[in-house]
């Protein structure tokens, strides 16, 4: 995902004429080919997707010990990978979640349940 001055990584972008969303600042909306451009709109929550508990993380997150990688559907329409630091009995597919914060350093949205 993009960063944008005005707005903290991470984010999604609506196009401003025909309100289509994407994870990513696009220069021509693919939908309606407008180069009108796309204003940014905070990530804030969504529902889950799919899960997967992580035991052993990679190198960029290995400071956090186990958690639960999630994929949340947000509200805006677009989908974007997360953390959950929770009992992964919490979740299911379908779960109501929002963002807890966004990791500065490492680009990544901590979630939890609604």
């Amino acid at each position: 995902m993009a960063q944008t001055p005005e707005q903290p990584f991470p984010c999604s972008f609506r196009c401003r004429s025909c309100d289509y969303t994407s994870a990513v600042a696009k220069a021509v909306c693919p939908r309606c080919g407008s180069g009108g451009g796309m204003s940014p709109e905070p990530l804030t929550g969504g529902h889950v997707v799919d899960f997967v508990p992580v035991l052993f993380p990679p190198e960029n997150l290995k400071g956090l010990g186990r958690y639960v990688s999630v994929l949340v559907k947000l509200d805006t329409g677009c989908q974007a990978f997360g953390v959950f630091r929770g009992d992964p009995e919490r979740i299911q597919v379908g779960t109501p979640m929002v963002v807890a914060h966004v990791d500065a350093e490492q680009h990544v949205p901590f979630f939890d349940v609604a």
